[in-house]
């Protein structure tokens, strides 16, 4: 008996054994040359291995416990998705521009997610060829403001689908795909910043269905990293005396639509990004929208700098609303409260005190006042 009972330990050990280590297979034919090579998504080591292309063909085997989130490169810099669960036999044709994949039910997922991304970057190609067309126009300020609210839209309608993807896959890693999808070299659909709910909805989903995933720690340090400065949570509280020497807090503004602007006198993009700022305030002050600029002057390399913030608000015909500096440069407390590495900075807030956006300029910043302001 005991013997017989030492055997089905044994024969229940190797089954486990086997089932937490299970092969995904990948079967591919392809027009593509050289290697190919299989990446790990959101992993620091992210390279998992490299085959030759044989006659227009290539295989992949490897063991996984779980469902991953891989990506498939070439040497011509094409790439795609693959989300495979232990178990499945996927094959791929991938040639010229087509692409097929069967065997693999989350990678058919991620397929549908590139499509409705390709349909939103083929809508912003043609706003921004249509802009090009019409650059003469003596009207062309409000006609781009006009189109780049037509964009903003599109790219909400886009963001609903995308949130409404992940709660119909709660219980995929298909979500941190959606999660993390961008529609250009570092345009974020989904962000921290405007979305903070949903990159919590998804680290609990994973927290429960895939407990030991490395995923759960690289989503929670991006979180715990912006979650303090995020849309919707209260602009940290600051103080810092003005031209005159006097001490001006933000709190002081409660009720308003209030800018940031971190700037500089020796910062040329500022100085070309402050006549708009003036536009802004004559359009818009008179519907309680105040604008607060901290300037970065007082770098080691400015003999006076005092002289120098005050001459350019002087010269830039700043001198509408309240400009404070500790004259610190990089130094100032502020900066670091804020977490900038660069300027021209802005923090939009509103009434209740709360981020509403950051680091907007131009157009893009006009809508979004515009619309707090007609809220």
């Amino acid at each position: 008996m005991i013997q017989k009972n030492f055997q089905l330990f044994i024969l229940l050990l190797l089954f486990a054994c086997t089932n937490n280590s299970k092969h995904f297979i990948i079967n591919a034919e392809t027009d593509r040359v050289g290697d190919a090579i299989l990446s790990k998504i959101a992993s620091s080591n992210n390279i998992i291995d490299t085959v030759s292309i044989k006659n227009g063909q290539f295989s992949f085997k490897k063991s996984i416990k779980e469902e991953e989130l891989f990506r498939l490169q070439f040497h011509d810099g094409s790439s795609f998705q693959i989300a495979t669960t232990p178990g499945e036999k996927i094959k791929v044709n991938f040639k010229e521009q087509n692409l097929s994949i069967s065997g693999s039910t989350c990678t058919e997922k991620l397929m549908e997610l590139d499509e409705k991304l390709i349909e939103l970057v083929i809508f912003r190609d043609s706003i921004t060829k249509k802009l090009q067309s019409l650059s003469r126009d003596d009207d062309y300020e409000n006609i781009m403001l006009e189109h780049r609210e037509l964009f903003f839209n599109r790219l909400n309608e886009h963001k609903e689908y995308l949130k409404k993807f992940i709660d119909e896959n709660k219980d995929s890693k298909v979500s941190l795909a959606a999660l993390f999808q961008t529609y250009g070299k570092s345009n974020s659909v989904l962000t921290v910043d405007e979305d903070l709910e949903d990159f919590e909805k998804v680290l609990k989903n994973l927290k429960a269905k895939f407990p030991q995933s490395k995923d759960i720690e690289l989503l929670e340090n991006q979180i715990l990293k912006f979650k303090p400065l995020a849309n919707g949570q209260p602009a940290p509280i600051f103080s810092l005396p003005n031209l005159d020497g006097e001490t001006i807090s933000l709190s002081d503004y409660k009720g308003k639509i209030i800018l940031v602007d971190f700037w500089a006198s020796w910062c040329k993009p500022c100085r070309i990004e402050n006549p708009k700022l003036v536009k802004l305030y004559n359009k818009y002050s008179d519907l309680d929208f105040e604008i607060i600029s901290i300037s970065l002057d007082g770098t080691p390399r400015q003999k006076n700098p005092e002289e120098d913030w005050k001459k350019a608000i002087e010269t830039d015909n700043l001198t509408q609303w309240e400009h404070l500096s500790e004259l610190t440069g990089w130094q100032t407390y502020v900066r670091e409260m804020y977490n900038l590495n660069s300027i021209p900075y802005t923090v939009l807030i509103d009434r209740e005190g709360k981020i509403i956006a950051k680091n907007l300029r131009g157009a893009d910043l006009e809508i979004k006042i515009k619309n707090l302001l007609t809220k």
